[in-house]
């Protein structure tokens, strides 16, 4: 399947403005179905298929046309005669309900021809986290599939839409069904787990399949363009899918295999899983006798995400189950496990999360736990990949052979993710932080499918405050911005009825963290700086204005917000309940408040890029004239630190953190705070999420030479044997979580020194940090070209190499203090520097 499968919509046509609707099985249009008339579980499965015939002059006649255009409820795979044209819909939301766009002339021949779809209905499951349920991130309203698109040559047109014309047939499906097993994990992932039976007819996509249990699909709906619904009788409002389809890479062998326990494989077994071979060489398999079952646990060597592959031949009776982990799980007091959660703090967190029994590990004693894929072959020669991608670093393979052999053939997973082309790059004299560089990267890309995510393998969740991270670090590190600009619009089209956004969305249940809805704005900044879409930021400005709005509507007399309703959650700090700072039920605190006088910064600035001028003069007014507030507020003399909470006792890093990044401490603050700040033990700690607004504060401490001192977190991550970073250094949970990712936003715009000071990088600055480093190099990813900057020390001297898009504006600042101005292209600069 191409990733550059979707393509724009014809412009002489909008699809779905006509006559084409919405098709499902015949019951949906009875309240209750009979058993038959189900598949065997709370999802609902239907297959769809339509014929037609080319002649041979179509099928090769210039001008041809033939493009169509998907959707489904809940989720699609869309096949050409036999072949996976692409997945969708893309998540969105029921009134902006995304449908693709494919072209299907290579895949057509002369003759008959058959389209086909296999569509997944989670509607009829309710999310609930304590129990599963559906996955909270499908946002669903009854089952359906629909396709506008024809088939245009120079003296035929074949109309290929969903229509009640009996031209489109439907099969329920009864081989798909969903479960849950041997999964204690309270989440949002929901049970998207499958089971998949014999009864999956194997000529289902072929132009001569068998007709049994096939009819004419009974048309719901006329289907709706979001834009043009007036009284409307569909509940989707339909819009063109925003991003590409995802990445799907070719197969993959596993690196390694053993028994559970960490025994040796069984005989023959190492050529089949790949340990010194390569995917695609041919094996000769393993045959596996009736009645015999078997166990390996399989390695890829570093976590991923994407789908795990099967093939066999034979084995009808067999089941098949493949269960994913990010690690192995050994008893707490084991030797080499890791604490999923420090037990004395986090014991009835673990326990509720997790097995409170047992930590992570890669010691091959471990065992293997986690969500399960369970098929029953059907006797024939025959593959298994799950409908929805994976995220595991193992799989543990069990086969339980019934009364025949099975002849097990392949095994293999291919990579699936956004397909983010990573260009920038970052090394440096420290291997360490060059190792950091590259797991954050990895963590980036694993974050980020067709939303982004909190994490891949437990929630798959998009939340503002990790897409905050992660949109920054997609758009530095490959210059593409569409991701990014989704997930904005995700969170807008998310804002309740009193102004703020959800926390997270697209999202079945809502959760509303009042913050959120600030870095919600800071994503807004950071996409019109990279990416200088000004568009965008003017039609996202009255949602920001919204945002504004409510927390001035949830202010003391001073201007400052306090006792705000909905879940106050700023970090995942362990001495804070819930991650609530102290006092934010009873008033006002120095977190949220300097949150959201940079909110009113951020907003300024952006009425500046859009002219807004007079707007742009009162948000900075009113953001300036609350620093001062905030830091008569919050300072304490006798600590030389920022209380949480007026009056204290209470003392954090991050509220420290943000005092100062808001730009509310003065000079004196300032001098003083480097004692105490970030280092001292009294300091409530925070999170890795934390970091990434400490780094700001140490820029304006002047301390920020010392980056590199204060990230032993992810250097523990790595020499932990970890290609991806945790969602907090507890190690409670997720061993990839987006927010973790920042230290990569540090190498490139502080150590590199490479910043947009204008939309776009239509002007940029460029002031490399040494940070006790001997050398950097690396590269930056705009819109104009890359960024390249090469500097090191060699005997006293600072050398920078740099090469800039041509004819931009660069202010270049070296550690000596000398500013240079550069009209873009190469630049070289010496500075002497103290050792």
């Amino acid at each position: 399947m191409s990733a550059s499968s979707s393509l724009s919509a014809s412009a002489s046509k909008l699809p779905f403005s006509g006559d084409v609707s919405w098709i499902w099985s015949r019951e949906a249009t009875h309240e209750v179905a009979p058993p038959e008339r189900s598949s065997p579980s709370h999802y609902q499965v239907r297959r769809f298929r339509r014929e037609f015939e080319l002649r041979a002059t179509e099928g090769v006649a210039e001008g041809m046309s033939a493009v169509v255009h998907v959707s489904a409820d809940s989720r699609f795979l869309f096949y050409c005669n036999g072949q996976l044209i692409g997945r969708g819909p893309a998540k969105g939301d029921i009134h902006h309900h995304f449908y693709d766009t494919f072209d299907l002339s290579p895949y057509l021949r002369a003759g008959r021809n058959v389209l086909a779809a296999l569509v997944l209905d989670m509607s009829r499951v309710a999310h609930r986290p304590h129990f599963l349920g559906a996955p909270c991130s499908v946002m669903t309203y009854a089952g359906g599939f629909v396709l506008d698109g024809s088939v245009t040559g120079p003296d035929a047109e074949i109309d290929l839409g969903t229509k009640a014309d009996g031209s489109w047939q439907v099969a329920i499906d009864r081989a798909h069904r969903f479960q849950n097993l041997n999964t204690k994990f309270e989440g949002y992932l929901g049970y998207f787990e499958e089971r998949v039976d014999a009864e999956l007819p194997a000529d289902w996509l072929d132009a001569d399949a068998d007709s049994e249990g096939w009819e004419p699909a009974t048309a719901l709906y006329v289907a709706e363009r979001k834009e043009e619904r007036r009284d409307p009788t569909s509940p989707y409002g339909l819009i063109p899918r925003l991003i590409p389809q995802l990445e799907e890479g070719p197969a993959q062998r596993f690196v390694a295999g053993f028994r559970p326990g960490g025994g040796d494989l069984p005989e023959g077994w190492r050529p089949l899983i790949g340990a010194g071979g390569r995917a695609g060489e041919p094996t000769r398999g393993v045959r596996l006798e009736p009645g015999q079952t078997v166990e390996v646990i399989l390695d890829t060597g570093k976590l991923t995400t994407g789908y795990p592959r099967v093939d066999i031949v034979g084995g009808k009776g067999a089941e098949v189950r493949l269960t994913y982990a990010e690690a192995l799980r050994l008893p707490w007091d084991t030797p080499g496990a890791r604490l999923m959660g420090r037990k004395q703090d986090l014991a009835n967190l673990a326990s509720h999360y997790a097995d409170g029994d047992t930590g992570w590990t890669f010691d091959r004693r471990g065992q293997i736990q986690g969500w399960c894929d369970v098929w029953h072959p059907a006797g024939i020669e025959a593959t298994f990949e799950p409908l929805h991608w994976r995220a595991f670093r193992f799989i543990g393979l069990t086969i339980k052979v019934g009364d025949e052999p099975l002849h097990l053939t392949g095994l293999a997973h291919r990579f699936s993710a956004y397909p983010y082309e990573v260009k920038a790059d970052f090394d440096c004299s420290d291997p360490a932080l060059t190792a950091i560089w590259h797991a954050g990267v990895h963590t980036m890309r694993l974050c980020s499918h067709e939303t982004f995510e909190d994490c891949p393998h437990y929630e798959q969740m998009q939340y503002a405050g990790d897409t905050m991270i992660t949109s920054y670090l997609g758009m530095l590190t490959s210059g593409d911005y569409r991701l990014s600009k989704q997930a904005l619009l995700h969170f807008d089209w998310s804002r309740i009825t009193d102004g703020l956004t959800a926390s997270r969305y697209p999202s079945r249940l809502l959760q509303v963290i009042p913050s959120w809805s600030l870095h919600w704005i800071t994503s807004v900044r950071d996409y019109g700086l990279c990416s200088g879409d000004l568009d965008l930021v003017k039609e996202l400005l009255p949602g920001m204005r919204a945002v504004l709005d409510w927390f001035r509507r949830h202010t003391n007399d001073q201007g400052l917000p306090e006792k705000l309703p909905y879940w106050n959650i700023t970090d995942w700090c362990p001495w804070w309940p819930r991650g609530v700072v102290p006092g934010a039920d009873t008033g006002p605190t120095c977190i949220i408040s300097a949150q959201f006088i940079q909110a009113l910064a951020e907003v300024a600035q952006m009425c500046e890029w859009l002219q807004l001028d007079d707007e742009a003069l009162h948000l900075a007014s009113e953001a300036a004239s609350l620093r001062p507030i905030l830091h008569e507020t919050f300072w304490s003399e006798e600590e030389g630190l920022y209380f949480d909470r007026p009056g204290g006792p209470e003392v954090s890093q991050y509220g420290n953190a943000w005092a100062v990044a808001c730009g509310a401490a003065d000079d004196a603050a300032k001098q003083r705070l480097p004692q105490r700040f970030p280092h001292d033990a009294k300091l409530a700690p925070g999170s890795f999420f934390y970091w990434h607004t400490a780094f700001k504060a140490m820029r304006a401490l002047g301390t920020y030479d010392t980056m590199p001192d204060h990230l032993g977190p992810w250097h523990e991550s790595v020499g932990l044997g970890l290609d991806t970073f945790v969602e907090e250094n507890s190690y409670w949970r997720s061993l990839c979580h987006a927010w973790s990712a920042h230290p990569i936003f540090e190498f490139l715009h502080q150590v590199l020194g490479v910043q947009s000071t204008a939309p776009g990088f239509a002007a940029l600055r460029v002031q490399p940090r040494r940070c006790g480093l001997d050398w950097a190099r690396g590269n930056v990813c705009t819109p104009r070209g890359p960024v390249q900057v090469d500097w090191l020390i060699e005997d006293g001297i600072f050398r920078l190499r740099l090469d800039a898009p041509a004819d931009t504006p660069v202010e270049i600042e070296l550690p000596d203090g000398s500013v240079h101005q550069h009209g873009g292209g190469h630049w070289e600069g010496t500075a002497e520097v103290t050792p």
